[in-house]
């Protein structure tokens, strides 16, 4: 029997609140789109609580989203990326665990968006009048309802979850949030391409943490950063093994495995066969685990380059590259799409798609290492 997600129940149950509050067909269909109206209002005035305590509090905020539809325009700096978006109707505002002290900071983060939501549901339920108000108002308490839901899966931590448990962990999950800071000193060097510093600071985490997992994810993206794929990968192997993994943790950092082994191939440090086997279980594994899908269109491109399936990866890494907000991430998939065009015989477009690769991230391997095959094809 499938799982009824708790968004379809509140939609519904918004229905049933302004069908018995209006009764007449006709306010009833003029409360319909203030529903939806609503539902947009009450997410966004989260997110920009998010926004505002973020700012505050300063916790780790390494993307912000505008819109939603064809990218616009990035705005890249070490550590966040702001990223426009067609059609300004959404706000996603995403926040980790950066500087100290960790999880009050972003625990308080979402306190703010918390007020935020509430105050301005409070402000239409106060304010309503007419049909569509009435259901701007029921739309609003639904979608802030929706976020304040504890829950807690591969594809989301939801508001009320943080709010929760987020200082109540476990020791060992909190000991690897409090380490949060260094592994983002690491990211933030990595982006820059500051290789040295992010090994510094790699090097500070590994001896105030050298078993954990934080030490781990940061010595696996020192070396992707550096293009030792098979290492990284041993890693990444060794992570899944351990006894009494969460499902979350495995999904992501299967999602991790899948890249990371498609491009040891790529890279000739693993044969094929056994890499992209590798590549094409971990993907299975995490999609049965709800990681979301278009996450993995990145990895399934290149797999698919390297199967020659070259007309669906460059479908895939296009998909990746619209979809993607993460700057190196996005530098990775154009380094794919480029590669799929070179195997299509177009040496033109793959020589333009690198070249707004390089605008992210000229020093990042697999960008590097195209431009090079390019440069004597």
């Amino acid at each position: 029997m499938p799982r009824v997600r708790p968004w379809t129940v509140l939609a519904i149950a918004a229905l049933i609140v302004v069908a018995a509050l209006e009764r007449a067909p006709a306010p009833v269909l003029v409360a319909l789109p203030g529903l939806l109206v609503g539902a947009l209002i009450g997410l966004a005035a989260m997110q920009l609580g998010v926004l505002a305590g973020g700012l505050a509090l300063r916790p780790r905020m390494p993307r912000v989203v505008i819109g939603v539809g064809p990218r616009l325009r990035d705005w890249s700096s070490p550590g966040r990326t702001i990223t426009l978006r067609a059609v300004p109707i959404m706000l996603s505002v995403t926040i980790g665990p950066g500087r100290a002290p960790v999880r009050p900071r972003v625990w308080g983060t979402y306190l703010v968006s918390t007020i935020f939501g509430l105050a301005v549901t409070a402000t239409l339920i106060v304010v309503e009048s007419g049909p569509f108000w009435l259901g701007a108002a029921v739309g609003c308490t639904a979608a802030v309802i929706y976020v304040l839901l504890p829950r807690r899966d591969t594809a989301v931590t939801s508001t009320g979850w943080v709010l929760l448990h987020y200082l109540r962990l476990d020791p060992r999950e909190a000991a690897e949030i409090d380490a949060a800071p260094l592994v983002a000193a690491v990211t933030r060097a990595v982006q820059a391409g500051d290789l040295p510093a992010a090994q510094a600071a790699c090097d500070a985490l590994a001896e105030i943490q050298p078993d954990g997992q934080s030490s781990t994810m940061a010595r696996v993206i020192v070396l992707e950063a550096h293009g030792r794929y098979a290492e990284a990968l041993q890693l990444v192997l060794g992570m899944l093994t351990e006894p009494g993994l969460p499902e979350r943790d495995f999904a992501l950092i299967s999602a991790g495995l899948a890249g990371l082994a498609a491009a040891a191939v790529e890279a000739e440090q693993l044969e094929p066969e056994l890499g992209l086997g590798w590549a094409e279980r971990a993907i299975t594994d995490a999609e049965q685990l709800a990681y979301p899908s278009y996450k993995l269109n990145g990895a399934k491109a290149l797999v698919e380059v390297l199967r020659g399936n070259v007309s669906v990866a460059i479908t895939l890494a296009n998909t990746a590259i619209e979809l993607g907000n993460d700057a190196l991430g996005r530098a990775d998939d154009l380094a794919t799409l480029a590669r799929a065009h070179m195997a299509a015989g177009d040496n033109a477009t793959a020589r333009l798609t690198l070249v707004e690769a390089e605008r992210i991230a000229p020093w990042w391997p697999r960008v590097a290492r195209i431009r090079a095959r390019l440069d004597i094809s």
